[in-house]
């Protein structure tokens, strides 16, 4: 069969409306040199998180780019730098040149001094992944489901593709990354499914049942061009396919990672959903190694809202000093598991905000919010 011409994966915006996003961020100039590494990430709106909410407000607005996008999740648990200039849309074409008017290749963004790479590009090369799946709705729709009318229509087409053109695409990216940031540890990562191993959601993902297999086929084609060309070239390989089986778009909300074509809750369909992206950043992290910053204690996360709140109040530093005592208190009585003795800390310290407020040395809204604050803190600490 006569090989097709196919459109990138911006061309689901036919199914539903699919935009594109791009962001730089990073520490700026006088900021505190980073406990983890210098952190770039590179790739396409898998990576990017295009559809998440919220949007980076410092994204331009050509693309689409979720500040709970997988390569925020990392910087987070790692303490990491980052520079993020993933984009929607990519492909592997824009690692070296730009993909909109003003923004810069992706390889702009590597240095020798970067440490840590991560990578998401490939589905977007030939349109392959966009285009099956947009291609194959359409099928689907016009047998009812029944049937594999895409595979019969198109048979080996999307799957030379891959092997012939994007795999070499994908082996030129990423020596290109090892030039430009030759010290640093590349991560690559698999595209997680799509579809489920058995079985269809017709009403969700209109691909007709014989085309769901069929599908499946091409993105494990797609996975495995990337794990060799990672392997190729001295990248490590994030593989998602097996901790990404189950939790396909056919699923229900809270267990799936990709949000389906119809009653979804992302306006981009067929991308992951903020539950996919922190399990892909997960799968990163374990495979890559990366050491993790400790998760904050309950008493941490008590004592820094607290010190947010008398900023915001503008409480006076000897007053939040002095309040601050008895929620230490507190915090330190519930690690020991001293429940009782924590809850009266909390009465003091709630007679105290009353005194303060009573002597003039608080204001009414003052006192409120750091009532409501000492409510809350016996929620959080469990006592």
């Amino acid at each position: 069969m006569p090989r097709r011409t196919t459109r990138s994966l911006a061309s689901l915006a036919s199914l539903s409306a699919v935009s594109a996003a791009f962001l730089v961020a990073g520490a700026g100039p006088g900021a505190a040199a980073p406990a983890g590494p210098t952190y770039v990430a590179l790739g396409d709106s898998y990576a990017s998180a295009a559809g998440v909410e919220p949007v980076d407000p410092t994204a331009p607005v050509e693309c689409q780019r979720s500040s709970r996008n997988y390569p925020h999740v990392i910087a987070a648990r790692t303490g990491a730098a980052l520079t993020d200039v993933t984009c929607g849309g990519a492909d592997t074409s824009h690692f070296r040149t730009s993909q909109h008017p003003g923004v810069a290749p992706q390889l702009d963004a590597l240095s020798a001094s970067t440490t840590l790479v991560t990578v998401t590009i490939g589905g977007n090369d030939g349109g392959v992944f966009g285009d099956a799946i947009r291609e194959c709705s359409i099928a689907g729709f016009s047998t009812g489901g029944a049937g594999s009318p895409c595979r019969d229509a198109n048979g080996s087409a999307y799957e030379d593709i891959v092997r012939d053109a994007t795999y070499p695409a994908l082996v030129q990216a990423l020596t290109d990354v090892r030039e430009r940031a030759p010290r640093a540890q590349v991560g690559v990562l698999g595209y997680p499914w799509i579809l489920p191993a058995e079985g269809s959601c017709f009403g969700r993902m209109p691909v007709a049942e014989g085309d769901v297999p069929y599908l499946r086929a091409l993105q494990a084609t797609l996975n495995d061009a990337v794990r060799r060309a990672a392997e190729a070239t001295g990248a490590t390989y994030v593989d998602l396919e097996g901790v990404s089986e189950g939790h396909d778009a056919c699923q229900p909300v809270g267990t799936r990672w990709i949000e389906p074509v119809f009653g979804g809750t992302n306006p981009v369909v067929v991308h992951p959903n903020a539950f996919g992206e922190e399990q892909m950043a997960e799968a990163a992290i374990r495979t890559l190694g990366l050491p993790v910053a400790p998760a904050p204690s309950a008493g941490d996360r008590v004592l820094r809202r607290f010190d947010g709140l008398v900023a915001h109040q503008r409480i006076r530093a000897d007053r939040a000093r002095a309040l601050r005592r008895p929620v230490q208190a507190v915090v330190r009585y519930a690690a020991n598991g001293r429940d009782t003795a924590a809850t009266r800390r909390l009465e003091v310290f709630r007679d105290r905000v009353t005194r303060e407020r009573r002597a003039g040395e608080l204001t009414r809204v003052q006192a409120r919010a750091l009532k409501r604050f000492s409510h809350r803190a016996a929620d959080w600490l469990g006592v």
